[in-house]
């Protein structure tokens, strides 16, 4: 699915595209299934279940970019990686909307779709923008665990699930962890309960690199010994690498507290003592205070 605007942009900023006149912009669906995926007992969001969006979006948008230049046009494509507000954009061109959520709601699609633009000089028609159609639903802001919308469509991303689990550094707020629940990387908590995205697409609308990756089979305790080397290996291709090791494995001892399972105990025991990094260790401590409160030692 794909929109166009007219833009205007600054032509001496060097990480655009000089003489842009026209932005594409471009919503891929990604599978939705039901099925609770993750180390056992975590969660990975939906969106990083399978291989990295960036690659193989990117690829396609390398394709549609050449075709662009072959037309005689010049034509800049990107993935999360130009400096632009793709939400804003799409909506701008007619693509969807946003929801209360902050997400792109694509009518149809629902909002797991990954977006991508492709800035012109080309001389494209222009579409129309969406107009907003979430109405009086809440279902959204009511269902967030940890309660981070200020108000629809103002998100506080300090309270974030999806910020905390994957682009904060150090502790987590402890007043948070518990909300955090099995989230070990991401959340789709505001999406799942959306109506928009209550009607899968139909499966050739959904990309195939997309499907679930066996990577994630393996037992969440084995993210607390990871070294460097052994991380870099798991999440290389995948989306979960952008949480880095030490990240990652504070998320899995969150998890685990959380969880209440007395056999995670040696696990965390050993990762309160010995991991490299002091964030882990607090957090497999705190994991481990979380047991004995639920286990009554």
């Amino acid at each position: 699915m794909e929109d166009t605007l007219e833009v205007r942009l600054d032509p001496g900023d060097p990480r655009m595209l000089e003489g842009a006149a026209r932005v594409v912009v471009l919503a891929t669906p990604y599978a939705r299934d039901g099925d609770v995926t993750g180390p056992p007992p975590g969660v990975i969001a939906r969106y990083a279940r399978g291989r990295d969006y960036h690659n193989v979006v990117g690829k396609r948008m390398r394709k549609l970019a050449a075709l662009v230049k072959d037309a005689g046009h010049r034509a800049r494509a990107g993935v999360d990686l130009l400096p632009v507000l793709e939400r804003a954009w799409a909506q701008r061109a007619g693509i969807g909307f946003i929801g209360k959520n902050c997400c792109l709601i694509v009518p149809g699609l629902g909002s797991h779709v990954f977006l991508s633009v492709l800035v012109t000089d080309a001389p494209l028609s222009v579409d129309e923008p969406m107009a907003e159609r979430c109405g009086a639903c809440r279902a959204c802001l009511d269902a967030c665990p940890t309660d981070a919308f200020v108000q629809p469509r103002l998100l506080d991303g300090r309270r974030c699930i999806s910020y905390l689990t994957i682009e904060h550094d150090g502790p987590i707020d402890e007043a948070l962890r518990p909300s955090i629940g099995a989230h070990l990387f991401g959340c789709d908590v505001c999406q799942d309960v959306c109506p928009f995205n209550r009607t899968a697409p139909p499966a050739d609308e959904v990309t195939a690199p997309y499907a679930t990756d066996a990577r994630f089979d393996v037992p969440i305790a084995a993210l607390l010994t990871r070294t460097e080397a052994e991380h870099a290996e798991w999440g290389r291709g995948s989306p979960v690498k952008r949480a880095g090791r030490a990240g990652l494995a504070r998320n899995a001892a969150i998890v685990l507290g959380n969880a209440g399972d007395a056999s995670h105990r040696p696990a965390l025991e050993a990762a309160a003592r010995s991991h490299d990094d002091p964030t882990v260790r607090e957090a497999a401590a705190w994991a481990l205070s979380k047991l004995d409160e639920r286990l009554g030692a």
